[in-house]
């Protein structure tokens, strides 16, 4: 089963791609908090229909999660802001993952991976693998710029490209929100704008 794992404090990044796919009426994909084990038939359905799991992962969950012998395969994780969260993050505990997509100064916890697995940075830095070229949120649009060639979840190369993106429905979801909690849960950072983008082309749901 395709699984992508966000890790972050507060599901901005997972609530992000939330909006982003159910605007583009993409119905293939689960969203999960926490873990949740499926039965036989619901798994069958999941492999034969393109669906992607997407789960929330609070990085107090990994901190006491015990390594087992029997990883399962992680597609993807995507390390979201873990300001308040200071100790090391090992997500090897999560599975045998294929890729990790990232803010280079979210990396503590790069240190337990395998040396196959892909890492894919993205940020304002020129030197990052993944950057917005440009970015008007007044204009409601983005520039996407990958400035090197990656393997997407289906071990398929994606090639460097600069790629205009629509966010208008994002932007106008926030300003849209009434409620100040309501508000607060819906408020991004460029980081994790560039961050949910690139999860979505990595699983070419964008």
């Amino acid at each position: 089963m395709p699984v992508v794992c966000v890790i972050e404090e507060k599901p901005k990044i997972f609530n992000l791609l939330k909006k982003i796919l159910t605007v583009k009426n993409s119905e293939k994909n689960i969203f999960l908090c926490g873990n949740l084990d499926f039965s036989i038939d619901i798994r069958k359905y999941i492999n034969e229909n393109g669906v992607i799991i997407f789960k929330f992962i609070n990085p107090f969950f990994l901190h006491g999660l015990i390594k087992n012998e029997q990883k399962p395969l992680i597609d993807l994780v995507v390390f979201g802001e873990r300001s308040n969260f200071k100790n090391s993050v090992d997500i090897s505990r999560l599975g045998n993952i294929k890729s990790v997509l990232l803010n280079i100064e979210n990396s503590n916890g790069l240190n337990y991976l395998n040396q196959d697995v892909q890492i894919i940075t993205c940020g304002l830095k020129e030197k990052d693998t993944v950057i917005f070229s440009s970015i008007n949120l007044d204009e409601k649009n983005v520039i996407l710029d990958l400035q090197r060639s990656v393997k997407n979840i289906k071990d398929e190369i994606i090639e460097p490209f600069e790629k205009p993106i629509d966010i208008s429905p994002v932007v106008n979801s926030v300003k849209n929100a009434v409620k100040k909690e309501e508000l607060k849960k819906n408020i991004f950072t460029t980081e994790d704008l560039i961050l949910a983008l690139m999860t979505l082309t990595l699983c070419d749901r964008l």
